[in-house]
């Protein structure tokens, strides 16, 4: 009977033991070698951060001494590139830059006068075509078939016009190119240096731009004979075209008329 309380306090030790807290000394030493390795990485992380940004700023500086130095050559030099620029400008002559030698082909057929292309003698070479006969009796001439040899001709005197220009003025840009080359081997500083070459750089340029006049030209007077030979081909095969059905017109007429025609004898015989 005195066993029953003993029971009853058995009966009530589970819920006090349930609160009991075990330590695992082997867990907590791995969490702790954790923590410590991860700390030594977020250091090294840190380390390696401060390296790059000190070289960011190395960088940074030796830039700005550069920077500083530009600025330097330039309140001594000018800037080479707007210095540069201006003298092109200023010493080559903007409209010699723009300037264009000649005529185009479209202009050269508005002036041409068949009137000044027969008289034409080229300096003595050719003689004049003048409007009489062998017998030096005067005719009226049909301007319009002579207008595409006048063309010709214009273009003709044009290019001896466009190549007397441009020798002059390739001559002159040549005697400053030398000038200029002479300074070149002289400059003592990069900021001279690209100066001269851009003026190089700009007469060489211009001797191009004559070059291509001077072609341009020659193109022209080529195309106008092209054009005349071409048109003469086609009007010699218009002839013989004209002249073939000219041919099969008459036959055309003349067979109905030599069927239609009876002939009758007129002489009387006496039987």
């Amino acid at each position: 009977m005195k066993s029953f309380p003993l029971i009853f306090f058995l009966l009530g030790l589970p819920a006090a033991t349930a609160q009991l807290i075990v330590h695992d000394p082997a867990n907590t030493s791995v969490n702790l070698g954790i923590q410590t390795a991860q700390a030594a990485n977020h250091v090294e992380v840190l380390i390696n951060w401060a390296d790059q940004l000190a070289g960011l700023n190395r960088q940074i500086r030796h830039l700005e001494d550069q920077l500083n130095e530009q600025r330097r050559i330039r309140e001594v030099l000018g800037n080479p590139t707007l210095a540069g620029s201006q003298m092109v400008m200023d010493k080559l002559a903007p409209a010699e830059l723009a300037r264009t030698y000649g005529e185009t082909l479209c202009q050269v057929r508005r002036l041409a006068d068949a009137t000044a292309s027969l008289q034409r003698r080229a300096e003595g070479i050719y003689g004049q075509l003048d409007a009489r006969t062998d017998l030096q009796q005067p005719f009226t001439r049909q301007s319009s078939p002579y207008l595409r040899y006048a063309a010709v001709d214009h273009q003709a005197e044009q290019i001896a016009r466009v190549y007397d220009e441009t020798a002059l003025r390739q001559a002159a840009l040549q005697a400053d190119l030398g000038t200029t080359m002479v300074q070149l081997k002289s400059a003592s500083t990069q900021a001279e240096v690209d100066k001269i070459n851009v003026k190089v750089a700009a007469l060489n340029g211009q001797l191009q731009l004559l070059t291509h006049e001077r072609r341009d030209q020659s193109d022209q007077l080529l195309a106008q004979q092209i054009q005349n030979e071409n048109q003469a081909a086609k009007e010699r095969l218009d002839r013989q075209e004209k002249q073939i059905a000219e041919e099969r017109q008459t036959l055309d007429i003349v067979n109905p008329w030599q069927r239609a025609v009876q002939l009758t004898s007129d002489v009387y015989t006496r039987p």
